[in-house]
Parts: C-alpha cells; sequence; structure tokens
C-alpha cells in the first residue's frame, strides 16, 4: 500500500493542505484541490467535496485546466450508503502542460 494513502497519514496530509490553503475563495479552493491532486495523484469528486470542504469539484478542476494543468477525468462506479451503483468522476493530475510542475 502507498504509504501516504494510509488513513492516519492521509488524514495528516488533508490537514496540513486544509490548514495551508484555509478559506472559501475561488483561488484559496483551486489551490486546495491542486495541493490534494499533487499529494495524492488523483481524487474522487467525493474526495474534493469532502475531505477538501470544495462544493463544486468540476469548477475547479476546469479552472487548473484552464491554467495548463493537465487533469485527466475517468469515470467509475461506487455504490452509495443504500447500495445503488452511481457513476463519479475520479481526476488523476499529469503535471503542468508545457513545462515544470
Amino acid at each position: 500500500m502507498d504509504k501516504k494513502n494510509t488513513p492516519s497519514l492521509r488524514t495528516e496530509a488533508l490537514e496540513k493542505i486544509n490548514q495551508k490553503h484555509s478559506g472559501n475563495e475561488t483561488e484559496i479552493q483551486m489551490l486546495r484541490t491542486l495541493a490534494g491532486l499533487q499529494t495524492f495523484g488523483s481524487l474522487t469528486t467525493q474526495d474534493i467535496r469532502q475531505d477538501l470542504d470544495i462544493m463544486h469539484p468540476a469548477g475547479r478542476i476546469k479552472e487548473l485546466r484552464d491554467r495548463n494543468y493537465d487533469i485527466r477525468l475517468f469515470w467509475e462506479r461506487y455504490p452509495t450508503t443504500h447500495g445503488k451503483m452511481h457513476r463519479m468522476a475520479r481526476y488523476v493530475y499529469m503535471g503542468k502542460m508545457g513545462g515544470a510542475v
């Protein structure tokens, strides 16, 4: 298992991201999203909403893409707490296009 994804280390990393980039301004939310993607490599819509406190993940992803960050989308299926399957986006960070990360 990847060490950064163990529950306690993941929680610690998320706390650091949320403390470093606190606030609800769009720019701050974009920085939190980017930091999360850079730290973990990929995040689901649910991860971004719950763990990074961002209510419109797709909007922040679009804004990051507009700034030349290469973020790929993959659709996955996840069960809800009621056992129904739902499609959810997984965003995978590939780096910054045309230059350094």
